[in-house]
């Protein structure tokens, strides 16, 4: 939701949360009352004003937070022609993502430099020569005298290997993604996918799914407001509510019927996601239709 458009809801839950103020205090002297049985009558006949005042503050303060509450989804529900704003291209190509179009951030190395290190068949030989010396390993301690030695370099292969395997998976998901984008901006590009990660407090070292939902809407989702639904729902619990917000988008916007899994899209897979996020317009399957 955009700013102004909080600001007023906030103004319009105040409003209406004075006229539920004065409801609750009225239904509590109607509930007294009620419980002296036909006492109630006797009040309506003394107050009719009264009686009435309460009965309209309840209508109005219904409709009005009902109001509120259609306000508040029409203005955070993204659909497909709301997700092409402010997109160079409408389709999920790495080109039509807002951050493909700043050239500055794709020339400069990542921390660790992890674009410029290549698997060649002598840091894979390396790579298996570790893992099979920690198989042979006959004590706790030599294993960890070997994994201290060798820490820095497990790492940085298993980080190029998830790296470069998130770059084919995009390509299969989505052919085309990349283009004729150079390996190091893509792989730069996915590095950073993996830093919002963390700053979503995300441990995993593999944060492939991050890096799907950055593929969609972008690095900079979470500056966005037109995202701050999404942001907000897997600030809750980042490991489990982004796999909810990929399959929520690709239901809404691009009316997939399967995730990237290749599983079934349906109210059962999507029950973790509200009242989190907005209800589709397009219900969910249900689970055995």
């Amino acid at each position: 939701m955009d700013p102004a458009g909080e600001a007023l809801g906030r103004a319009l839950m105040l409003y209406y949360g004075l006229f539920l103020l004065k409801i609750t205090v009225g239904a509590i002297a109607i509930g007294y009352l009620i419980s002296k049985r036909k006492a109630i009558w006797g009040f309506i006949k003394r107050y009719p004003k009264s009686f009435i005042s309460v009965v309209v503050l309840s209508a109005v303060g219904y409709v009005g937070v009902k109001a509120y509450k259609i306000y508040a989804y029409e203005s955070s529900y993204v659909d497909f022609k709301r997700f092409a704003e402010d997109r160079p291209c409408a389709e999920v190509r790495f080109m039509c993502l807002p951050e493909s179009q700043d050239k500055s951030w794709q020339s400069i190395p990542t921390e660790n430099r992890i674009e410029d290190f290549e698997l060649t068949p002598e840091v894979m030989e390396r790579y298996r020569n570790y893992i099979q010396s920690l198989d042979n390993a006959k004590t706790k301690e030599e294993r960890m005298r070997l994994s201290d030695l060798n820490r820095d370099f497990y790492d940085r292969v298993n980080e190029k290997r998830f790296i470069v395997e998130m770059e084919q998976e995009l390509e299969k998901e989505f052919p085309g993604f990349w283009r004729d984008v150079p390996k190091k901006v893509r792989y730069r590009w996915i590095r950073r996918a993996m830093n919002k990660a963390k700053r979503f407090g995300v441990k995993s070292k593999k944060p492939g799914i991050m890096v799907r939902l950055c593929a969609r809407i972008g690095l900079d989702f979470d500056k966005d407001p037109k995202w701050d639904y999404i942001t907000k729902f897997i600030e809750r619990d980042s490991e489990n509510n982004i796999v909810y917000a990929v399959d929520y988008i690709d239901w809404t916007i691009f009316g997939k019927k399967y995730d990237w899994t290749g599983t079934r899209i349906t109210d059962w897979s999507m029950r973790g996601a509200h009242p989190g996020l907005p209800y589709p317009k397009k219900p969910y399957p249900k689970l055995n239709d």
